[in-house]
């Protein structure tokens, strides 16, 4: 017959009666029990406002896991060409990052003269695995997709883009830099305060990059690590309020077209 771990059984079994039995014993359990669960529902509930407050949800790709993964852990969030969650921006207070070390020459070819053998050139991109793909699907997110305005002058962009701003409640533009074509901003949360920096940048071509990264919080969301969606949020609500704007642009660019065609013309 296999062992029968008597001593837990029992422990478990004397446990169980105390608690019963032992009114004491049994107020404080159950006291620890809906302290937890009180806990557990306001952690809920927090995490439940503060993504309906960002305008966002744990519903879209790249799926729940992946979604609620990040915004407990990541407290920043920047645009890129494919939306990829791992996509970083680098900001004016940040120190540029120091030059790998390049190595150096051996010794036997410092004697005789002769150069160091070049190093082995980098795998190039067409070696990297099939896999790559499924893999940046499943790290993709459709608010961080870069939008691009092709056609639209620069300096027009940068000027709806500043509008933008400051139609947007909670946000405000702290620097704008028309030849850089970059506008900063700080984000103001109606909920607990909290501040987030927003970065924008317009580029020659007519992309409109955004990064955006939370400042510590002194709040009760200082217990969480990540910023609960809030930066995507912004850069989702940003584009979205962009977006009907260049509609707009390009329907009178088109009105424009239509009106120097001789008349008949298609």
């Amino acid at each position: 017959m296999p062992d029968i771990p008597y001593v837990p059984v029992v422990v478990t079994v004397v446990a169980i009666l105390i608690i019963l039995f032992v009114p004491f014993i049994r107020r404080i359990v159950f006291g620890f029990i809906r302290l937890g669960i009180a806990i557990g529902a306001a952690v809920i509930a927090i995490l439940g406002v503060s993504l309906l407050m960002n305008n966002e949800t744990i519903y879209e790709k790249p799926g729940v896991q992946a979604r609620i993964i990040r915004f407990l852990t990541e407290n920043q969030a920047a645009t890129s060409e494919k939306g990829l969650s791992s996509a970083t921006c680098s900001w004016p207070d940040q120190p540029a990052a120091a030059p790998s070390p390049q190595p150096a020459p051996s010794a036997q070819s410092a004697q005789k003269g002769k150069p160091a053998p070049a190093a082995s050139p980098a795998p190039s991109a067409a070696a990297t695995p099939a896999t790559g793909a499924s893999a940046e699907e499943e790290d993709a997110y459709p608010e961080l997709m870069t939008r691009s305005f092709p056609g639209i002058p620069r300096q027009r962009l940068f000027d709806l883009s500043e509008q933008t701003v400051n139609s947007l409640g909670g946000w405000k533009v702290l620097k704008s830099d028309p030849r850089a074509g970059t506008i900063e901003c700080l984000h103001t949360s109606r909920f607990l305060g909290r501040l987030d920096d927003i970065r924008i940048a317009i580029t020659p071509k007519g992309d409109v990059e955004l990064c955006a990264r939370s400042e510590p919080s002194n709040s009760i969301l200082s217990f969480f690590q990540g910023d609960l969606g809030s930066n995507i949020g912004h850069i989702k609500q940003f584009y979205e309020t962009l977006e009907p704007k260049m509609d707009e642009v390009y329907k009178e660019e088109q009105d424009k077209e239509n009106a120097k065609k001789p008349k008949g013309m298609p």
